[in-house]
């Protein structure tokens, strides 16, 4: 005769939820409704042969305890205090709307938006920037301004610049609208419960929030929303293949804007084909509606084909076709071969440290997303579609990041965050299915709940302490930001690198704007330091305007850098002595005697390459000011050439 153990415990349904109706078999449960109250009757709750094939979700997430009786099972303290803490964390109020995680965001949101604001912006919004001037000034893309890369992020700044204007305030915000847009969508993608979609919403922004001003505005990000946007129009064309709702010229339609949302990806950078490409093997491989299929791929290639014509005829027009084609063809594969040299354990290891702990999400994201694509590939249900198609497009960006691109920190940041909603969807799913699975004693299943609260709240302490987005030394200028705005001063402070240090900079710009130059008049050495022409409203001397990493990269282009920079008619030149190798230290000494002169601990084998044979005529600290007096010859082809014999 088979053991039962009855307890009661009542529950007050959710606003919203339908009552139970029907009765299950009484060797499973037992089941009646009494007006707002429900009892159940039984030890382990299943819903094999109940009428409703939910019931223990139902009864778990769609319900809030108020009382519990179990006789003899919770005399003990402990197990008293987790039904009461389970009472609590499952309040119908507090779990319909997620109302403390969604407090924690707008606070997170309210501290990080000013910082994020007067945050500097790196050297490659600026080159944009510049490149926007170009075009817009009569210039031609590739041919003024070397760049390996394609111009949608161009394009973009042309259109921003356009309505917003110049300041940096209008980059930043909208750069803050792409990341909150990005939030939304990774958050509202699983079908969860608003505590998930609240927490989802929360570690995404509060990863971003900690980044340095590197990963900010920058094409990988701003790439991620389109990719979001097209994954949501193909998980949407695939239920219609599925369902068959709609009309072969439907499909087709649908198809077509999905086509243009990637190809206007693909001109920001090329690599969202992997993840795109994941994403529809996972479609196609759901189904055997062949004809379907195909209607939806010829929309697909239609719409990247027009916005591919489109992009194209835009470079014809304006005369940047032979130049791009020649970048590509003969500038691009030493672009990324050098990019694969410097590619190191090391490097990557101390990346992952500048993320955390927001990069120990890789450690349970990577598995997942593994046991996703493996075990949901034989089921039609939406929730595995939904798995599946973000753990392939998760999978497939990592692919592309780690094997096709350079180890930079923003190339990361859509990968962690797809990381972080694989990761919270994870937790999330586990604890639900501790409540449901049999084999799980009653009290360890009501303990899941109160589990949960516990893991996100330490969590949110862990990054409360680790991630720079909350970090006293930086949130202790929130109201310097409101009150004076990105000043120098502010700058520096808020910035993760001194590159550059904008207050020790500062004098040297100043000694700049006394000597009256005009546009090709100024030669920045290093890259970090191209802000000087906007901050100067100069354009630059020679279209090598990353003019250090150039040299480095395009070795074989050399003879051609120095007769460019030769001939441009430059006066002077600002470079950097800490971009090139010295450390801060010896970057900063000062021989009283001669302050305007290199330092003392300056390497003496390199005094005759560039820019260093020219005459220094103003130093700030680590800038140096040289006024120009002969030939650009020799160039240092070497990473940071300075600290290369600096054995101290």
């Amino acid at each position: 005769m088979q053991r039962h153990f009855s307890f009661t415990l009542q529950i007050h349904l959710r606003h919203g939820i339908p009552p139970f109706e029907g009765r299950c078999r009484t060797d499973k449960v037992r089941m009646k409704r009494a007006g707002p109250v429900t009892t159940i009757l039984r030890e382990e709750i299943s819903d094999g042969n109940c009428s409703r094939p939910s019931l223990r979700m139902w009864t778990f997430r769609n319900a809030s305890v108020q009382t519990a009786s179990y006789g003899s099972v919770l005399t003990n303290p402990f197990h008293e205090l987790m039904t009461q803490l389970f009472a609590v964390t499952n309040s119908s109020f507090i779990h319909r709307t997620g109302l403390v995680p969604g407090m924690l965001f707008a606070a997170l949101l309210l501290v990080s938006a000013p910082l994020l604001m007067c945050m500097p912006l790196t050297a490659d919004p600026a080159l944009y920037d510049l490149q926007a001037k170009t075009v817009l000034s009569g210039g031609v893309l590739y041919r003024d301004i070397v760049e390996p890369n394609l111009p949608g992020i161009v394009w973009l700044h042309l259109a921003i610049r356009g309505m917003f204007g110049w300041s940096e305030y209008a980059l930043k915000g909208v750069d803050l609208a792409v990341v909150l847009g990005i939030t939304f969508l990774l958050s509202r993608w699983f079908a969860g419960s608003r505590n998930q979609q609240w927490l989802t919403a929360l570690f995404v922004f509060w990863f971003y929030a900690g980044t340095s001003e590197w990963c900010h505005c920058q094409r990988d990000t701003w790439l991620f929303l389109p990719a979001l946007i097209a994954l949501y129009l193909r998980w949407h064309q695939i239920n219609r293949i599925e369902q068959q709702s709609c009309s072969a010229n439907t499909l087709f339609a649908w198809g077509v804007l999905e086509g243009i949302v990637w190809a206007c990806g693909f001109w920001i950078k090329p690599f969202i084909a992997f993840p795109a490409l994941a994403a529809m093997a996972v479609g196609w491989q759901r189904g055997t509606k062949t004809k379907s299929h195909l209607q939806d791929l010829s929309g697909i290639l239609v719409g990247g084909l027009l916005i591919g014509s489109a992009g194209i005829s835009w470079l014809i027009a304006s005369g940047t076709w032979a130049h791009f084609w020649e970048m590509a063809i003969e500038w691009n594969p030493t672009y990324f071969e050098v990019g694969r040299e410097r590619w190191t354990w090391d490097r990557l290891f101390r990346q992952q440290l500048r993320y955390y702990p927001f990069s120990l999400a890789h450690l349970t994201a990577i598995p997942l997303a593994c046991w996703f694509l493996w075990n949901n590939q034989r089921t039609d249900r939406p929730q595995f579609l939904q798995e599946r198609m973000l753990s392939a497009v998760y999978l497939g960006w990592l692919f592309q990041t780690f094997y096709f691109q350079h180890l930079f920190d923003y190339i990361h940041v859509p990968e962690l965050m797809l990381a972080i909603t694989l990761t919270v969807y994870g937790c999330q799913k586990f604890l639900v299915q501790l409540e449901q699975v049999q084999s799980v004693s009653i009290e360890a299943r009501f303990h899941a709940t109160p589990c949960g609260f516990v893991l996100a709240s330490l969590t949110i302490l862990v990054c409360v302490f680790f991630s720079p987005a909350t970090r006293i030394s930086r949130v202790q200028h929130w109201a310097d930001c409101l009150q004076q705005g990105s000043t120098p001063e502010i700058k520096t402070a808020l910035q993760h690198f001194p590159l550059p240090h904008w207050v020790e900079l500062e004098p040297a710009l100043e000694f700049l704007r006394r000597q009256n130059l005009k546009d090709g008049e100024l030669t920045v050495h290093n890259v970090y330091l191209v802000h000087a022409y906007a901050a100067l409203q100069l354009k630059p001397s020679s279209r090598f305007v990353y003019l250090d990493v150039l040299t480095r990269v395009f070795r074989e282009h050399q003879p051609e850098i120095v007769t460019s920079l030769d001939q441009s008619g430059h006066r002077y030149i600002l470079s950097s002595l800490l971009e090139n190798g010295m450390t801060l230290e010896d970057s900063r000494e000062v021989d009283p005697q001669t302050p305007h002169a290199l330092p003392p601990t300056f390497p003496e084998e390199h005094r005759g390459e560039f820019p260093y044979q020219h005459p220094v005529v103003f130093r700030s600290g680590q800038y140096v000011v040289h006024r120009v007096s002969g030939t650009a010859a020799p160039l240092n082809p070497e990473f940071s050439p300075l600290a290369m014999t600096d054995d101290r």
